[in-house]
């Protein structure tokens, strides 16, 4: 084979050998970027229910709840704060806690907090 053949040959093999390689790291770049993205997306969700009163005068309640995840319990306890802080603020008010509770810590389990609160004029 003349020198020429030899490094088209190499020349090829060369070509073919990165074009594996770039499949191969596309491949796990997809995979490494799902693995990474999925505990986001679990994480984007947690929702809350209407407030509710509880009979006692000035007393409202509402629960959440988080889809798994290591913080789960961390967003459901933001989603009961925040719908607290959002209906007292539409009166003018702000929220006072009277009582927290949570349920569910491990991870992709639902996690739940339940919130009671009062509404107290703004100082």
């Amino acid at each position: 084979m003349n020198p020429s053949g030899l490094e088209q040959v190499l020349s090829d093999l060369t070509r073919r050998v990165r074009q594996r390689a770039a499949g191969a790291l596309q491949k796990r770049t997809a995979r490494a970027a799902l693995f990474m993205l999925l505990p986001v997306l679990m994480q984007a969700c947690a929702s809350s229910s209407p407030v509710v009163e509880t009979g006692d005068a000035g007393r409202y309640t509402l629960h959440a709840s988080a889809a798994g995840g290591n913080v789960a319990w961390a967003r459901s306890h933001k989603a009961v704060i925040q719908s607290a802080n959002d209906f007292c603020a539409q009166r003018g008010e702000v929220p006072s806690i009277v009582s927290e509770s949570s349920r569910g810590v491990r991870s992709l389990e639902v996690h739940e907090a339940q919130l009671t609160f009062e509404c107290h004029p703004r100082f």
